[in-house]
């Protein structure tokens, strides 16, 4: 992988990681063990994580990876 050895550094996004790990913990659990109807509520679930800041964390990492990506090849 062209990713061997980055690593994440999540301090600027730390907020939206907390928020987005929150709402696993409400809807992963429930989703996996068929308490809740996935045909209805994987919307919610993916709704709930892009409002907590997924992408946000999404884009930061890319951008990490991007820089640490241009720092390999120089």
């Amino acid at each position: 992988s062209p990713a061997f050895g980055f690593s994440f550094d999540a301090t600027s996004v730390r907020t939206q990681v907390s928020s987005v790990n929150n709402v696993i913990t409400q809807y992963f659990n429930a989703l996996t063990n068929g308490e809740l109807d996935p045909s209805t509520m994987i919307d919610e679930f993916n709704t709930a994580l892009e409002a907590a800041g997924l992408n946000d964390i999404i884009a930061e990492k890319q951008a990490q990876l991007d820089a640490w990506v241009a720092a390999q090849q120089s």
